[in-house]
């Protein structure tokens, strides 16, 4: 993650075993896979698979049964992410890990793709 990133506010839960999915990753295998996600305790990195750059940085901690985002940082290097807006990479986040968790994100990419928020 480099200097120029900000802290961003993304509440979600999820289950162990969801978060289990999550932790375990993304190694791109072809053109198609964007994501290189993986887990070093306590954070969870998500890198786009063709440049490399860090794009999300989330800490999580158990609460309970569950598992909650405790903390999330978002690059905003210009030279590597081009978006600034805070709640369209907390939209981006909730779907790549909701995905991750094997959660249907279909609604989540339609508002994502007409620029509305999804929660």
């Amino acid at each position: 993650m480099p200097s120029a990133s900000t802290n961003i506010t993304v509440e979600k839960l999820y289950s162990q075993e969801e978060f289990d999915r999550i932790a375990a990753g993304v190694i791109p295998e072809q053109m198609e896979d964007k994501w290189f996600i993986f887990y070093e305790a306590p954070w969870v990195y998500l890198h786009r698979s063709w440049t490399g750059f860090c794009i999300f940085k989330v800490r999580f901690e158990v609460i309970g049964e569950s598992v909650k985002i405790a903390e999330v940082y978002v690059n905003r290097d210009p030279t590597q992410q081009m978006n600034t807006d805070d709640e369209r990479d907390a939209s981006m986040l909730r779907i790549l890990l909701d995905s991750r968790a094997k959660r249907d994100v279909r609604n989540q990419m339609l508002n994502y793709i007409k620029g509305e928020s999804s929660n």
